[in-house]
């Protein structure tokens, strides 16, 4: 049904449905008649929250097309969550309607094609999955274009893309095939003569003076920065194999590996774009000439022309465009239309999302697909010619009503915006029809605008063409027919105007249908409408008219006898045991909560005058006032179609009677038959269905085409709107109008009959083409691509990353034999090298901040890469080799003092780590549903604590504002990371889905949800009693892994490297014990950095990781984190600080504290041989006195590490983003030697070089 349809009381089988107050689905008419709408979400854990997003991916992606896809990989590898995910992380925005989905390689288009064709369908102005593209890169057809006034338009420029085929495309592909395609493109590009002659300039290595030099151009593109580009992984290796080539004239450009594997770029100066697009022309198929010598070609297909990475690209990929001069017409309020109808587009010249500032603008073709290069530039020519000379009219103060384009949207009246609309309405509402009929009203005064309503409201989706009207009453549909007859047209499969419809209610015309094989159809039912003529559809109906409606029918129904003897229960009043056995019946119906039915006014007055009728033996039942005026439903267990259709119709004629025996009748007519409130339900108004197995059947890929050429349709047994899981499917007639009742059942029964025996074929392994009904379409062939597996290039480069520049320990420890050994190595869980090393090839570092380079993305990654990892672990963790065994002990009564630092000095404390959940994979590689299991694994055990750990949770996802000022207050929040390191790591994925704050109600407990690491758990509080902070830590982490337990989970932890984190820094204990301490003396001593060394510590300013000290406070805690236990750690920062704290002292005293300075730093005592010298006070951990040989940096920190609170915050300090990443201990190599860095360390940043991008604007992803 077009405007919606209830689910619950159609079957005597399936799920229980919701009571009084729960929500209903619609029932749309879908195209073909077939219900391809949405399973239920909640039994898909993967599928992504789209609920306030804004791009086309989101608009078309239905849970069952989710579904459907979500295990679905190309064969170059290329996921269906990789094709979505810059969609689900990047919303959009209400004026900027985005794609939200890339293609990783040409077969994404086809075996995506589930979610890619709608959406390719809605972006290019509803170009559908049978057309055909057209190319013509002829550019002799043009005509005129060679003198577009220099007055009036300052530039002409073309552009395209162009796919190698055999390559994946810029989100997916490797390093090596990105080095192929860049070789391919400059090799062909270095065959150039003549005026095309040029030069390439690659990304890499590019110097000073070349960079200044394209900058100048307006030539360089950039890395990008967009949310949409890096969410497409489009930045990875940056500037790996990217470059910039162009003529000697510099009118002809080729950029390499951008968003594209070649963006083509032809433009001058000036009105000549027929000179322009020539260049353009030659330069394409000079490229593509040479590339064919060496048997390679540009993706293509007959459907999509060329294939890019975005699908707003497909087609032509082409952007014809000028810079114009339009002061004057662009104030016009018609300007807009006026580009609509000529086909073109506006933006500033600074580029995409740019706003004109002077009355220039950049205008350009609408469209890309469906129209060759050639009619897209004529277009533009053309268009561009009309605007110049609209503008000069202006100039002299002419009009220029005679130069606005026929066709031009103006509408006189309020006629709605149906632009983005895709219902059957939208498709017939004409302005001229608006106009006809805006004015009209029946003569119980329903209008226009009433019929249009919920089509207006409701733009409907590419996967369900709703109707889009409603009629008032039965004169609508003479009122207001010059809309409604194109609908019906439309929806009806070609009934016109002047078409008779039949009607047939004699069950002894029905052929058969008593012997349905019952070990597969399961129950029968036949349902429909009928509507009390004198009275208004529920759409218009005033509260008297609806409750002499039920007046009516109850007491014709109260006049039944015989089998068909029942009662009513109205839903109003209804007790609570009268609800139950509705809805264990399945027999209730709710109040609407679809907004097709709420936009047609349908949920009115509820439940004023509603009502459920059923027979004492439950097979007969009549809704009253639902959608229609009444729904009647005959139905029973098993096969027996025939006596569920005598039912039917003996039920019928015995309720019109008694109505007629009250001067009433059905709304009828020769030609819509029973007339109905939907449209969709004209005719018979009638649904014939069976629940029947199909086991085998359902997986034939020819099922679907079966059912089209039957005139049958399926959904799954759970009502509209589902999808069967098990094999059991509701089949029923797909026509309404222009066949009978008795037609329509009997094309229900002689298709099951069908069905059922080419089900029993293949169960016993036969074929069953000799069964296929007449008519049946020859087998859709996929385009693109010549077989089932598609054309691979063979590499020619290697896929080893481009090291050479980087500062980080991934970097430092592998090398080309080491990579080639494990690149292919994956965990059982999935979990590719790639995935680990990636953060650290995009993020080379800095000379001064040295960090890790790479993360792991489950548990076993540290065992199966563990030729890389270990390495890594022994160089960023002192030396610990993979023989060793790291110790455990979160007994804090062993921690020595610690409950007395000196609160003058010492003003606040804290102890954090983090915890793994064992089972699921780690933030890089966790997909949503493992990051919401998470999620809900860690609150749940959260919400059993108890006492002093009693709190509360705080999702991320849809928190109040007042709980999030609250968290900001509490310096607790956390927000989406915009770090390089963690973006380039997947850490942002899903954002915020499945991340939370925990915090007790002293706030001085707190756990991180899904941040870096699963959780990040931190104790805290003002002062200097580390003790009671570490104490209250244990008993927490105690508390919460024992609930954990209960929940049959555990931690991740083994002997060699503790408890597994994401990052390498982490591992082992994960604890970071620190104190915000005044050092205001002792920090100016040039010894400074050489104490905190020689005591193990770290010192960082108090706004966190890569922060100074402004003021001489510090945060201080522990420089190790595998190889020591919790407690010597902890007893290390307490030892370490008092030391620190009494030196200060001594400072402010003008005292020497050569005596106390830790015993590495001290001369050998004259008395006693060095050796034998005993540790000054407060010295007390073996640790403290470290090696002072060691060359490690005091920073020590992790580039993503926490930022601790500024001391003037709230009472407890949680500890807040950073910019870093997962992977970053700033820490430079052992081995270099440099004993004067710290200083350097402390100033030095990350820096990011952006150039200027000009050239053309990024594709919209």
């Amino acid at each position: 049904m077009g405007c919606g349809g209830s689910k619950a009381a159609e079957t005597s089988q399936g799920g229980k449905k919701g009571a009084k107050g729960k929500g209903k689905g619609s029932e749309p008419a879908t195209k073909g008649g077939e219900s391809k709408s949405p399973v239920d979400p909640k039994k898909l854990p993967n599928y992504p929250d789209l609920s306030k997003h804004n791009n086309w991916m989101a608009k078309c992606l239905t849970p069952e097309v989710f579904a459907a896809l979500q295990d679905r990989v190309t064969a170059n590898g290329f996921m269906f969550d990789q094709a979505i995910q810059t969609g689900i992380d990047n919303p959009g925005h209400p004026f900027i309607y985005t794609v939200g989905c890339v293609a990783g390689d040409e077969e994404s288009y086809i075996d995506f094609a589930e979610l890619f064709d709608p959406v390719i369908e809605g972006r290019h102005g509803g170009y559908p999955k049978t057309a055909k593209h057209k190319t013509d890169l002829d550019a002799g057809r043009i005509k005129g274009g060679d003198n577009l006034d220099p007055k009036y338009v300052l530039s002409s420029r073309v552009r395209t893309g162009r796919s190698i085929r055999g390559y994946s495309l810029p989100p997916h592909c490797s390093r090596a095939e990105r080095r192929d395609v860049e070789k391919i493109i400059t090799e062909a590009l270095a065959t150039l003569d003549g005026p095309l002659k040029g030069t390439y300039y690659p990304l890499t290595g590019m110097d000073d003076e070349t960079q200044e030099k394209l900058i100048a151009d307006h030539f360089l593109f950039d890395k990008p920065v967009s949310p949409l580009l890096l969410a497409s992984g489009m930045a990875r290796d940056w500037p790996d194999a990217r470059g910039i080539w162009h003529n000697g004239d510099k009118n002809f450009l080729v950029w390499v590996n951008e968003e594209d594997h070649t963006r083509v770029i032809s433009m001058e100066q000036g009105g000549n774009m027929k000179r322009v697009f020539e260049r353009f022309c030659e330069g394409l198929g000079k490229i593509e000439t040479e590339m064919k010598a060496k048997g390679h070609e540009y993706m293509w297909n007959e459907h999509l022309g060329y294939v890019l990475t975005c699908p707003s690209n497909l087609g032509t990929g082409l952007r014809a465009g000028v810079h114009v001069k339009l002061p004057m017409v662009s104030k016009d309020l018609r300007f807009d239309d006026v580009l609509k109808t000529l086909r073109l587009q506006k933006r500033g010249t600074g580029g995409v999302d740019t706003a004109s500032t002077d009355g220039t603008f950049d205008i350009s073709n609408l469209d890309r697909l469906g129209k060759s290069e050639v009619e897209l530039v004529q277009g533009v020519i053309d268009g561009v010619e009309v605007l110049v000379e609209m503008e000069k009219r202006l100039e002299k103060g002419e009009s220029i009503d005679d130069l606005i384009p026929i066709g031009c949207v103006r509408p006189k009246g309020d006629m709605p915006d149906l632009s983005q609309h895709n219902n059957c309405m939208a498709r017939c509402l004409t302005p001229a029809i608006f106009e006809a009929l805006k004015d009209k009203k029946t003569p119980s005064g329903f209008s226009l605008d009433q019929v249009i309503q919920t089509g207006v409201d409701n733009p409907g989706h590419p996967f369900i063409y709703t109707v889009g009207c409603v009629a008032g009453d039965e004169e609508s549909y003479d009122t207001f027919k010059e809309l409604l007859d194109p609908v019906i047209e439309k929806r009806h499969n070609g009934y016109t105007k002047d078409m008779k419809h039949k009607t047939d209610l004699n069950p002894d015309n029905l052929n058969g249908g008593h012997d349905l094989d019952e070990k597969y159809v399961l129950s029968s039912r036949v349902r429909t409408g009928r509507s009390i003529k004198g009275y208004c559809l529920p759409p218009h109906c005033c509260r008297a008219e609806r409750r002499a409606v039920e007046k009516l029918c109850r007491e014709a129904l109260e006049g039944l006898e015989g089998e068909f003897k029942g009662k009513y229960f109205p839903l109003n009043g209804m007790s609570d045991a009268e609800q139950e056995q509705l809805i264990n019946d399945h027999f209730l119906f709710d109040k609407p909560v679809s907004p097709l039915l709420l936009s047609s006014n349908m949920g009115r007055d509820w439940p004023d005058a509603r009502g459920i009728w059923h027979n004492e033996s439950k097979n007969f039942l009549v809704w009253i006032n639902e959608e229609d005026h009444t729904r009647v439903i005959s139905m029973e267990k098993g096969g027996n179609m025939k006596r569920v259709f005598q039912r039917f119709c003996d039920g019928l004629h015995k309720v019109e009677e008694l109505i007629k025996n009250k001067d009433k009748g059905f709304m009828w007519n020769e030609h819509l038959g029973y007339i109905l409130t939907c449209p969709s339900n004209l005719g018979t108004g009638l649904r014939a269905g069976v629940h029947v197995r199909l086991l085998k059947l359902s997986t034939h890929e020819r099922f679907e085409d079966i059912l089209k050429i039957l005139r049958l349709q399926k959904r799954g047994t759970g009502g509209v709107d589902t999808a069967s899981t098990d094999g059991i499917f509701d089949v029923s007639n797909l026509d309404r109008l222009g066949f009978s009742e008795v037609e329509l059942v009997q094309k229900v029964v002689d298709g099951i009959q069908l069905l059922i025996e080419m089900e029993k074929r293949l169960e016993k392994g036969q074929q069953i083409t000799d069964l296929y009904p007449a008519g049946m379409p020859e087998p859709e062939k996929k385009e693109g691509k010549a077989s089932d597996k598609p054309y691979k290039a063979e590499l020619m480069s290697k896929n080893f990353p481009d090291l050479s520049k980087h500062s980080n320990w991934m970097a430092k420890c592998i090398h080309e034999d080491m990579y080639n050994r494990i690149c292919a190595k994956k965990t059982k869980m999935g979990v590719g090298l790639e995935i680990c090393i990636q953060t650290g090839v995009d993020n080379p570092g800095h000379p001064y901040i040295f960090t890790v380079g790479a993360v792991a993305g489950d548990e076993e990654c540290y065992e199966t890469f563990a030729e890389l990892f270990d390495p890594i672990i022994e160089k960023r963790h002192n030396g610990y080799t993979k023989e060793m065994k790291h110790k455990t002990d979160l007994d804090s009564s062993k921690l020595n003092g610690g409950d007395d630092l000196d609160p003058a000095f010492v003003l606040s404390s804290r102890v954090r780590t983090g915890r793994s959940i064992r089972g699921f994979r780690l933030p890089p590689s966790c997909n949503r549903a493992e990051r919401r299991q998470v999620e809900t694994i860690v609150s749940s055990a959260l919400a059993s604590l108890d006492g002093m750990f009693s709190g509360k949770y705080y999702p991320l996802n849809n928190m109040t504002e007042d709980e999030q000022e609250h968290l900001i207050n509490d310096h607790f929040l956390f927000d989406k990371p915009v770090s390089p390191l963690l973006l380039s790591s997947g850490m942002a994925r899903d954002w915020p889905d499945g991340r939370g704050i925990y915090h007790n109600d002293a706030k001085n407990f707190l756990v991180w949800i899904n941040e870096e690491d699963h959780t990040r758990v931190i104790s805290m509080e003002k002062g200097g009693n580390m003790k009671a902070v570490f104490e209250r830590f244990c008993d927490g982490l105690k508390k919460t892994e024992d609930a954990l337990k209960k929940q049959k989970q555990a931690f991740m932890w083994n002997e060699h490297l503790g408890y597994i984190l994401t990052c390498p820094s982490n591992l082992g204990t994960g604890i970071r014990a620190g104190v915000h301490v005044k050092l205001v003396q002792l920090c100016t001593d040039e010894r400074f950095n050489e104490i905190l060394k020689c005591l193990r510590l770290q010192k960082r300013g108090t706004g966190g990781v890569d922060t100074a000290s402004t003021d001489g406070i510090f945060d201080i805690s522990n420089l190790d984190r595998i190889g020591f236990s919790e407690v010597e750690l902890v007893q290390q920062v307490v030892d370490g600080v008092k030391l620190l704290v009494d030196m200060e002292k001594r400072l402010m005293d003008s005292k020497p504290i050569d005596d106390i300075l830790p015993k590495a730093m001290r001369p050998p005592s004259p008395e006693k041989p060095a050796e034998e010298e005993k540790p000054a006070e407060g010295t007390t951990s073996p640790v403290a006195d470290g090696d002072a040989g060691i060359d490690l940096d005091a920073e020590g920190t992790k580039e993503g590490e926490d930022k601790a609170p500024e001391e003037a915050a709230a009472a407890g300090e949680a500890e807040t983003k950073g910019d870093g990443a997962a992977d970053g201990e700033a820490e430079k190599p052992a081995d270099d030697g440099e004993k004067k860095e710290e200083e350097k360390k402390e100033e030095a940043k990350d820096e990011h070089h952006h150039h200027h991008h000009d050239a053309d604007a990024p594709a919209e992803s």
